[in-house]
């Protein structure tokens, strides 16, 4: 549902998928991560249209990537604005083009989809657990076959969530 909460909601679910997932996480990409998901989620809500928005989010572990995705039914694409010093509002896209690697938008039969993909830290090497196979085997059971949320793999290192918010 498209609500005042959906941000909040939004943020809170995406970094539970993202400690499930157990994608690396830094004070940078967590701050990223969460500006990025509640400005894409308050432009849907603020400018979008219909009763629900989706949004889904994607990792690509391979590449040390997380693309986020808003979808709601309004075919209007937003504006990147460049705001006055004392505007009180309008940076929000600003924000995400900034925190992310890249950014768009692009109609859909629905509706539109604006999406950010964000960088991942690399876990420095140093920190790498040494392969346990009996671990791995643990945290492929805790990632893959989570109940609480649907996920589908979308292709080799990719995992994808979706909620509808």
């Amino acid at each position: 549902m498209r609500t005042d909460t959906s941000a909040a909601i939004s943020r809170r679910r995406l970094l539970a998928l993202v400690s499930t997932w157990h994608l690396p996480k830094d004070e940078d990409s967590h701050l990223a991560m969460t500006t990025v998901v509640s400005e894409l989620v308050t432009n849907a809500v603020s400018h979008g249209a219909g009763d629900l928005l989706t949004v889904t989010v994607r990792a690509d572990i391979g590449r040390g990537r997380l693309l986020i995705e808003v979808h709601d039914s309004s075919p209007v694409l937003p504006r990147f604005r460049r705001p006055s010093l004392d505007s009180e509002s309008g940076r929000g896209m600003v924000l995400v083009e900034h925190l992310s690697i890249a950014c768009g938008a692009e109609n859909t039969s629905r509706g539109k989809r604006v999406w950010a993909e964000l960088a991942l830290p690399m876990e420095p090497s140093a920190k790498r657990r040494s392969l346990d196979l009996r671990c791995a085997s643990q945290a492929i059971v805790q990632r893959f076959l989570n109940v609480l949320r649907p996920l589908v793999r979308t292709g080799p290192g990719v995992l994808t969530a979706v909620s509808d918010r």
